[in-house]
C-alpha cells in the first residue's frame, strides 16, 4: 500500500513539474520567435501531450488491434474537450476575459472529425486508404493553419527572458519525458490501490487507463490556466485532437485494418461532434456564467457517458 502511494505521489509530482516545463518552454519559444501562443501550443504542447495516444495506437495496430487505437483516439478527443478543457477553465484566473479561437484551427478539427466519420460510415472499415486520406486532409489543414498564423499577433503578455533554441528544446524534451513517466507512475499507483480495494481489471482498464492518456493534457492545461494562458489551453486541445486522428489513428490504419462496430462508432463520433460544438460556444461566449454553466454540463455529461459505456 505504501509503495502504491509512493508511485501515486511520484507520478503526480512528475506531472506537475513536467507540465510547468512544457508550458514554460512553449512560452519562451512563442516570445523569442514571435509566434502566436495558439500556434506554438498547437504544435509543441499538442504533439507532446498526444505522445501516449500515438504510442498506444502503434502498439495496438502491431497486435492487430487497430480498433482499440481508433477507439482510444476518439475517446481521448472527447475527454480533451469535455473533461480537460472544461476542468481547466475553472482554474483560469480571469474567467471574464474574452477567449480567442483561431478559425482555421477549429475548422480543421471539425473537418478532420467529419472526414473520419464519412470515411468509416461508407463501409464501416478503417483501412490504409482511409488513413492516407486523413493524412492528406491533415496536410491541407496545416497549410491553412500556416496562413492563419501570419494574421495572428504573438501574445503580448509579460515579457519573458529569451532562451536559445537548444535550451528551449531541452526544456521541452525534459517536460515531455516527465509527463509520460508521470502519467505511467500515477496510473500504476492508482491501479495497485484499486486492486487492493477489489476493483475488477476490466473496470480499471476502461477508467484508469483511459484517464492516463489524458493526464498530460489535463496537467498542461491546468498549468496554462494558472498562468492565465487560455491561448495555450485552446491550442493544446485543438492540436491534440487533430494529432490524435491524423497521426495516432492514421498510423494504426496504415499498419492494420479494422472492422468498426456501427452502433458504437456512430454513438461516439456523435458525442465528439456535440462536445466540439459546446467547445466553440464556451470560447465564443462573453458571459462568465454561460461559460461556467456549459463547462459544468460537459463535465457531468462526460461522466454520464462513461457510466453509460460501463453499464
Amino acid at each position: 500500500m505504501i509503495g502504491s502511494l509512493l508511485f501515486l505521489v511520484l507520478g503526480l509530482a512528475l506531472l506537475l513539474v513536467g507540465s510547468n516545463l512544457l508550458v514554460t518552454s512553449t512560452e519562451r519559444f512563442s516570445s523569442a520567435y514571435s509566434i502566436s501562443g495558439f500556434t506554438a501550443s498547437f504544435f509543441m504542447i499538442g504533439i507532446a501531450t498526444s505522445a501516449p495516444e500515438i504510442s498506444i495506437s502503434i502498439k495496438s495496430a502491431l497486435q492487430n488491434e487497430t480498433i482499440l487505437a481508433l477507439g482510444n483516439s476518439i475517446g481521448s478527443n472527447i475527454s480533451n474537450i469535455a473533461l480537460v478543457f472544461c476542468l481547466s477553465f475553472f482554474f483560469v484566473k480571469h474567467k471574464n476575459k474574452a477567449m480567442a479561437l483561431p478559425k482555421n484551427m477549429y475548422i480543421g478539427m471539425i473537418v478532420l472529425t467529419l472526414s473520419l466519420f464519412i470515411l468509416i460510415l461508407s463501409d464501416y472499415l478503417f483501412d490504409i486508404l482511409d488513413a492516407l486520406i486523413l493524412i492528406l486532409v491533415f496536410l491541407v489543414i496545416l497549410f491553412f493553419i500556416g496562413r492563419e498564423e501570419q494574421k495572428i499577433d504573438a501574445y503580448n503578455g509579460e515579457s519573458t527572458k529569451s532562451l536559445s533554441l537548444l535550451k528551449i528544446g531541452l526544456l521541452l524534451i525534459v517536460g515531455v519525458i516527465m509527463l509520460i513517466y508521470g502519467s505511467a507512475y500515477f496510473i500504476d499507483g492508482a491501479t495497485q490501490i484499486a486492486v487492493l480495494f477489489g476493483i475488477s481489471s476490466y473496470t480499471i482498464g476502461l477508467t484508469l487507463t483511459a484517464l492516463g492518456t489524458s493526464l498530460p493534457e489535463l496537467a498542461t492545461s491546468i498549468e496554462s490556466a494558472r498562468k492565465d494562458r487560455t491561448d495555450f489551453i485552446i491550442g493544446n486541445i485543438i492540436g491534440s485532437n487533430i494529432f490524435n486522428i491524423a497521426i495516432a489513428a492514421s498510423l494504426a490504419g496504415l499498419i492494420n485494418s479494422a472492422i468498426v462496430n456501427k452502433t458504437e462508432f456512430i454513438r461516439d463520433i456523435s458525442v465528439l461532434l456535440i462536445v466540439s460544438i459546446f467547445f466553440y460556444m464556451i470560447i465564443k461566449s462573453d458571459k462568465t456564467l454561460i461559460k461556467t454553466l456549459y463547462s459544468s454540463i460537459l463535465v457531468i455529461t462526460y461522466f454520464v457517458y462513461i457510466y453509460f459505456i460501463l453499464g
